[in-house]
């Protein structure tokens, strides 16, 4: 099992692998401390919806109770490229001290969407969309409008409408 998933990790030794999670560990006695506790739970069998059956291929959050409603909500998406980074040893740092990791390239934000959703369909905006220069500073302006838009909105006091006997029970 060692030599099958020895692959998966930077490590250049013999591994040790769990044969309940497949979880590889540098020592038998890191292994010997995990086992007991990976016997305990079951197995992780990943089962997928059948495409052929529509329902089931519905993800739905079931307890709708516990949901916490909100009136507004901000939807947002941000659109970035891979730009390389350089990785020059130039700096005088010892060889020892080195990373494990590599890093190769950096998201470099270019765009983004921000779409306000409501129950209150008076309240809900179309997305608004930007690309081009200081993309995160358009973007915290923009946020903050919103929350002075949306402050402004919940400030306003009305009375409240009589419940329905179904609203009472809930």
């Amino acid at each position: 099992m060692s030599r099958l998933v020895a692959g998966r990790t930077n490590y250049q030794h013999k591994s040790h692998v769990c044969n309940y999670c497949l979880q590889s560990f540098s020592s038998k006695a890191i292994l010997d401390l995990h086992v007991p506790n990976c016997q305990r739970h079951s197995p992780h069998d990943v089962r997928y919806s059948d495409p052929k059956n529509p329902e089931e291929c519905v993800a739905e959050f079931c307890n709708k109770a516990a949901g916490f409603r909100l009136p507004f909500y901000l939807v947002c998406d941000f659109e970035s490229f891979l730009s390389p980074i350089r990785n020059d040893n130039d700096d005088g740092a010892d060889v020892d001290a080195v990373k494990a990791t590599n890093l190769i390239d950096k998201h470099r934000v270019c765009g983004f969407a921000c779409h306000r959703v409501s129950e209150y369909p008076q309240y809900q905006t179309d997305p608004v969309m930007y690309s081009g220069p200081d993309v995160m500073e358009k973007f915290y302006q923009h946020i903050m409008n919103d929350s002075q838009v949306i402050s402004s909105i919940l400030a306003n006091d009305r009375d409240m409408t009589r419940l329905t006997d179904g609203e009472h029970t809930y």
